[in-house]
């Protein structure tokens, strides 16, 4: 398999334009237009590759990254639930058991900022399904361990707020604030038995 190598200046500035425009097309774009769309620009930007380490190619991937979370924000805007929120984890989440340490940590971020983001919005509409909760938990879970504690930390964060809308849904109030960083695996898995994921 090729590894990953930066992706050519124009298709920077195509993949540019479509993450600030996504989330803002009236009319909405369709379910599957929208699916296609967004596997296209989280295999760009996650397998986006490192080789060229220049200050100006971070500086650029960061720009990537910050505006697909911008992206992801959007959409769930447009549809605050947690049927719009499986939709758009289930993409992110095909990246988390890529066999590059890389695209798992990408995946694992933009995981667990879409999760906080749907924590704090109002009116977000926890009464659909959300039959995928436990394999998320599962994937996150993996990782709490991770040597790497940037990605430890993102995952036991992302495992948090999954908590949180999980509780929500129950129609309960989460008491009190829970630090990721503070937090060991056999903490996290005590604290919520998966066999309730989907009560």
């Amino acid at each position: 398999m090729s590894m990953p190598v930066p992706a050519p200046r124009w298709c920077c500035k195509v993949y540019d334009r479509l993450l600030s425009s996504a989330s803002k097309l009236k009319p909405p774009l369709s379910l599957e237009l929208e699916s296609r769309l967004l596997s296209a620009l989280l295999h760009q930007i996650y397998t986006m590759g490192t080789g060229n380490d220049t200050p100006h190619f971070q500086a650029l991937h960061k720009s990537f990254l910050q505006s697909l979370d911008s992206m992801l924000r959007g959409l769930l805007s447009e549809t605050p639930s947690l049927e719009k929120l499986q939709h758009l984890l289930e993409h992110i989440h095909v990246w988390i058991p890529s066999k590059r340490a890389l695209e798992r940590a990408r995946a694992i971020q933009s995981s667990a900022a879409l999760l906080e983001f749907a924590t704090s919005l109002p009116g977000f509409d926890t009464s659909s399904d959300f039959s995928m909760a436990g394999d998320f938990v599962l994937q996150l879970g993996l990782h709490v361990s991770h040597p790497a504690e940037d990605i430890s930390r993102q995952a036991r964060g992302g495992i948090y707020w999954l908590h949180r809308l999980l509780v929500q849904k129950r129609g309960k109030n989460p008491a009190g604030q829970w630090d990721p960083m503070e937090t060991s695996l056999s903490e996290t898995s005590s604290s919520w038995p998966l066999g309730r994921l989907e009560d």
